[in-house]
């Protein structure tokens, strides 16, 4: 009769290879922390350009307008016909609300969290030197 030689894993097998999903883990979660915050940046950007335009459509409609922008921006972002969901647009990609400034016939929209992100990654595609504020 043949004898049946059994294999059992050892306890230091079983953590070598806890050792190793742990390490796997690590490296995809660092990966994926970084495009999270470049998913970040790019709704903040595209919120920002979609918001100036539409404050400057409001402003060439209502010429009073001018005067309470910067105070009743998300009123208007609100009432606007062109805007599914205010309540995303009216917030960067952060959560934080957008700052709205009226100055010399212009209407600037400002994400402190999205300026902290180019000044910390200066190689983002994000970074735009043509453009001086």
């Amino acid at each position: 009769m043949k004898t049946v030689v059994r294999r059992y894993v050892t306890l230091i097998e079983m953590m070598i290879v806890m050792f190793l999903i742990a390490l796997i883990i690590g490296v995809v979660a660092y990966n994926y922390q970084g495009t999270l915050a470049e998913g970040k940046a790019f709704k903040t950007k595209a919120g920002k350009e979609k918001l100036e335009t539409i404050l400057n459509l409001v402003v060439s409609e209502n010429s009073d307008a001018e005067d309470d922008i910067e105070v009743r921006w998300v009123d208007y972002v609100k009432a606007s016909p062109l805007v599914q969901n205010p309540d995303a647009l009216i917030k960067d990609g952060w959560g934080q609300k957008y700052e709205v400034k009226y100055e010399d016939g212009k209407i600037k929209v400002a994400s402190k969290r999205y300026e902290e992100y180019k000044k910390s990654n200066p190689a983002t595609m994000f970074n735009d030197n043509s453009q001086q504020e």
